[in-house]
């Protein structure tokens, strides 16, 4: 689970693109995983402008969404 998506993220619509992609597929090849047995998420589901920090009302706002994906995926670990 990642804060928020970037400029890569956003530019493909897909979580942890880029940099960030690229050293999550190999961290989780360490642990012999990949992205097709992972469900990767954001917690704010919005690129901010100018990559700004999230404000708290932005996150609170994304929280019900998020606990919603929770219950679907019903994750054995979350990271």
């Amino acid at each position: 689970m990642g804060e928020g998506p970037g400029e890569q993220e956003d530019l493909k619509g897909e979580p942890f693109v880029g940099a960030a992609g690229k050293l999550l597929d190999d961290m989780l090849s360490i642990i012999d995983l990949d992205r097709t047995k992972v469900y990767i998420a954001n917690i704010v589901k919005c690129r901010q402008p100018e990559n700004r920090t999230h404000e708290i009302d932005e996150i609170n706002a994304c929280v019900e969404y998020l606990k919603k994906q929770i219950m679907l995926v019903k994750p054995e670990k979350i990271i």
